[in-house]
């Protein structure tokens, strides 16, 4: 009867490697792979870096303007903006109205501005308000224009802790008004005179003392629309045209140094 000499398959793990030989004198086989030959360790290529974009130096966009806030402060289609680098006074406060005014002036209701952030500002300031450089379309930067008209104070920049920004030289520079009490801003037109002209001495007393005029307009002692309306003495209610030269300062007024937008709806009508 034949004899046969009986082998054992040995399988290493999951992998399969080859098989055992079988008892005799014939060598172990090397091991070799189960699958495809494993593909040459690739050579190192010198990985290029990813590009980065280098920090844009400003956020430009443009807006459409809609009304005064006061005079560092409108309301835009992108909400409302704080002027940058620039402060006016607030409500009450002497220089308030003419500063408001000062953009009524040159900016209507759907008039396209620029607005700008340059690197390094903040977004918004404490009030959640955008932070920007306004710029109209025809070139006009509303915070120089606020210094130069002597109705701002350069302020909220490295001066006074906050971030710089590319203008703040040419803003100082142009700066007419002063600081005043408790962090105020006083307006050129708000400030007392420095110097008083003495008379001669032997000039001779005037027959008659001409009082200077200080009485406001009439339309200065009504706050808003509303109480304008309930006046009693006969003074116009409305509406007020910004077309018409002889109701422009009336509807600058209501429309804008009242601080309660007496054209809300742009129309160029005051106290409709």
């Amino acid at each position: 009867m034949r004899r046969f000499v009986p082998f054992v398959a040995v399988v290493l793990g999951l992998g399969g490697c080859a098989p055992a030989s079988s008892a005799g004198s014939q060598a172990a086989p090397s091991v070799v792979a189960t699958s495809a030959p494993a593909s040459p360790a690739p050579s190192i290529v010198p990985t290029q870096p990813t590009a980065t974009a280098s920090p844009t130096p400003s956020a430009i966009r443009t807006a459409t303007f809609q009304s005064v806030v006061d005079g560092d402060t409108i309301e835009t289609s992108a909400g409302t903006v704080r002027l940058m680098g620039v402060d006016t006074p607030e409500l009450g406060e002497c220089g308030h109205d003419d500063a408001s005014i000062a953009i009524g002036r040159i900016l209507s209701p759907g008039d396209e501005v620029t607005l700008e952030l340059t690197d390094g500002q903040n977004d918004r300031d404490d009030y959640g308000r955008l932070i920007r450089y306004v710029t109209t379309a025809d070139g006009v930067d509303l915070g120089l224009l606020q210094l130069e008209a002597g109705n701002a104070l350069a302020r909220y920049d490295s001066t006074d802790g906050r971030p710089a920004h590319p203008r703040e030289a040419a803003y100082h520079a142009a700066q007419l008004a002063t600081p005043g009490p408790d962090r105020s801003v006083v307006t050129l037109d708000c400030q007392a005179p420095t110097d008083t002209p003495t008379a001669p001495a032997d000039a001779a007393a005037p027959s008659q003392a001409i009082a200077p005029e200080t009485s406001d307009p009439w339309w200065m002692k009504y706050s808003s629309c509303t109480k304008l309306k309930k006046n009693t003495v006969g003074d116009p209610t409305g509406p007020f045209s910004v077309d018409d030269p002889t109701q422009v300062e009336i509807y600058n007024w209501f429309a804008y140094g009242t601080g309660n937008r007496g054209d809300g709806d742009g129309d160029g009508l005051a106290c409709e």
